[in-house]
């Protein structure tokens, strides 16, 4: 008997209500919920937070970051996204998007524990920061031994990476990870590239931005429309990866 083929996952990022509902309306499967998308994102406020979880009917994975300085957070900070997570748990979040960093380029596992037991059960996911540690095949490590549920992965070594020019370097890591930890294909991702980025990797999840906003930049709205023509050249390149 043939195996079912799981649905790709496809995250939108979102910061406001309107961003929100469009995404959803486009087949979005959840969303990564962020305020100043220009600044890589921020947490966004209570009254935000409180709005969005309460409009749609798709998971709300919340971004926990308190300023865009450094992933090398201090006590204080770490506190201020404990207490964060546990408000952002309590508006509806499904999920948080976070990343923490120790000076020596490691992943801050204290912080990341921290995080777990305010979140209480609710996933944890690692943003592109992993990809800046000294050995992120390590850090991958260690966050499959975390239990970190997904990452964000371009496969480069820096913020502003493609996900189209990184092929080769997902597809390592997928192969590292497989059924050990969730991957989201990111950076530049758009209805007219993702087939090539899914053959080439073999990553079924998607994360996008600015593909699906118009203008095509952090400060454009999200598009419904831009949104479907990904959502279904998604579903395409995944049904050709799994016939092939």
């Amino acid at each position: 008997m043939a195996h079912a083929v799981r649905r790709p996952k496809l995250e939108i990022i979102i910061d406001t209500v309107s961003d929100a509902l469009a995404a959803q309306a486009g087949g979005a499967t959840q969303l990564d919920f962020k305020a100043a998308f220009s600044d890589g994102g921020l947490t966004p406020s209570a009254g935000m937070i409180e709005q969005v979880c309460a409009s749609v009917g798709v998971d709300v994975v919340l971004m926990i970051r308190p300023h865009a300085r450094t992933f090398v957070y201090s006590r204080s900070d770490i506190a201020v996204m404990c207490s964060d997570i546990r408000l952002g748990r309590e508006m509806g979040a499904k999920g948080f998007l976070l990343g923490c960093l120790t000076e020596d380029g490691r992943i801050d596992v204290d912080a990341m524990r921290a995080f777990q037991d305010a979140a209480d059960g609710c996933p944890l996911s690692f943003h592109l920061a992993w990809e800046l540690t000294a050995d992120p095949r390590q850090a991958l490590e260690t966050m499959i031994d975390l239990g970190v549920k997904s990452v964000r992965i371009t496969g480069g070594a820096d913020l502003a990476g493609k996900a189209r020019d990184g092929i080769a370097q997902i597809r390592r890591f997928a192969e590292q990870g497989t059924g050990r930890i969730e991957f989201f294909l990111a950076g530049g991702v758009n209805a007219e590239n993702i087939a090539q980025i899914v053959a080439g990797t073999g990553v079924t999840n998607a994360h996008a931005g600015t593909g699906v906003r118009v203008p095509p930049t952090p400060y454009g709205v999200v598009s419904e429309h831009r949104v479907r023509q990904l959502a279904e050249a998604l579903d395409r390149a995944v049904a050709a990866l799994h016939s092939g």
